[in-house]
């Protein structure tokens, strides 16, 4: 083991959102003691990987991921954290196998902090990180729950998160009103099972309507949700749809399959009715808004005709946007015991078929886009030579409130909000024009 005073640290995260909040706020308590933070890629002291085993994908790709930190310093510390020492009970031997040094909790960083102190023999360093934690950003993740009581049948989140459990909602919002004052322009509300926002809490207490009306400050330009689920679109949150403009016109609202015979079989406790009133109901309130959803093809016991009313239903919805995913059997749920296993070639024809239509759907909307005046936070800088007038202009991406992604040609546009005439759509989003006063 290296002998530092300071010792260097590079983290990888697997998974979902829930994982990169996890990720930075550890980052954040590691920058605090003094840690250097460095890129994954660099010859750090220690490497901590933040694993998924929500598929057996994810578990591959965490143990990759171990044995590439253990290749690029052999004498680096390896840490391990997330899902998958959670998960099946020979998960953490596989871990240790693969070359990890340590397993700890995400939950509980001053483990990881007292592992490190007595590992490199020295108390934690209070030298300043030679490389900010976080990048300044117009985007912030905000973790306000964690865990889930849904127990879908192909899912083993619950298993591995535990129940639901709620942040206090003093510590959400102190977290929000430090992000607006560096600058972030919008935050994004994020969890495993986010509509269960202070379900866990006494009667009385906050929930995610309540939540979201408290966050909606004149300082903050946006707030995003995460995934959400039919069963939370009620009064009480369509109230606040109806006047929480700061709340963006996008709802990534959770369908997993068109058919009603499909959801019943994967515990999903509501059916394509419900799912299109809620829907419709958003919609009334914000015409223009963009929604995206899952969809899982393949699913044990999935027929012609399910996938066939799957494909049509989807296609009624019109979604913005649709991630599509091959059912993979995950051990420990009950669909992975199901019968009628779905064949492996027929999922593969099923995913195609349900991406062609996905990205009809996508065109669809983003055509519809063009001719409209939208505002747009722009996060970045590009190469886009189809836009570019010369080598040396500038061109940037941002997004829209009903998250379209946009390129623009202008200048030192970075964390701002402009008006942008939309004049085209690409199968890579969006092209508009900063309107004259803005330039």
């Amino acid at each position: 083991m290296k002998d530092t005073v300071i010792p260097s640290v590079a983290i990888h995260t697997l998974g979902c959102k829930v994982n990169q909040c996890d990720s930075e706020s550890l980052l954040a308590r590691l920058a605090e003691a003094g840690y250097s933070i460095y890129e994954f890629n660099k010859d750090a002291d220690v490497y901590i990987i933040n694993t998924c085993t929500v598929t057996h994908a994810g578990d591959k790709k965490s143990l990759q991921m171990i044995r590439r930190a253990r290749r690029q310093n052999a004498s680096a510390f390896v840490a391990v954290c997330g899902c998958m020492p959670r998960g099946q009970t020979d998960s953490v031997n596989k871990i240790m196998a693969a070359g990890a040094d340590f397993v700890f909790d995400t939950r509980k960083p001053d483990d990881l902090l007292a592992k490190l102190s007595e590992t490199f023999q020295t108390a934690n360093p209070t030298a300043p990180s030679d490389i900010n934690y976080v990048n300044e950003r117009t985007r912030a993740f905000i973790k306000i729950q964690d865990g889930c009581d849904r127990y879908c049948a192909y899912c083993i989140v619950p298993y591995v998160r535990g129940p639901v459990t709620s942040r206090l909602p003093g510590d959400i919002l102190a977290e929000a009103e430090a992000h607006t004052q560096r600058g972030v322009q919008e935050i994004v509300l994020t969890g495993i099972q986010v509509a269960a926002y202070g379900y866990d809490t006494d009667s009385g207490k906050l929930t995610l309507p309540g939540l979201v009306k408290r966050l909606v400050t004149p300082e903050l330009k946006r707030l995003r949700l995460s995934s959400i689920d039919p069963w939370a679109i009620d009064d009480a949150f369509l109230e606040v749809v109806a006047h929480s403009p700061t709340l963006c016109s996008h709802f990534h609202l959770s369908l997993q399959s068109g058919s009603d015979r499909t959801l019943a079989r994967m515990n999903r406790r509501y059916n394509t009715a419900d799912y299109s009133k809620a829907a419709e109901k958003l919609r009334a309130l914000r015409p223009n808004m963009g929604l995206t959803t899952d969809i899982i093809v393949g699913f044990p016991g999935e027929s012609d005709n399910d996938f066939a009313e799957s494909l049509r239903f989807v296609e009624h919805m019109g979604f913005s946007r649709i991630h599509v995913f091959e059912y993979s059997p995950r051990a420990g749920t009950p669909a992975a015991d199901f019968p009628d296993q779905v064949p492996s070639h027929v999922k593969t024809a099923r995913g195609q078929e349900m991406r062609a239509l996905a990205q009809d759907l996508e065109q669809c909307f983003l055509y519809a886009q063009v001719g409209t005046v939208a505002p747009v936070l722009f996060e970045s800088q590009v190469r886009d030579l189809s836009l570019e007038a010369n080598q040396t202009s500038e061109v940037w991406q941002g997004n829209t409130e009903n998250y379209c992604m946009v390129r623009v040609q202008g200048a030192g546009l970075a964390n701002s909000i402009k008006d942008i005439r939309i004049t085209n759509a690409t199968d890579n989003g969006l092209v508009g024009n900063l309107k004259a006063s803005q330039k």
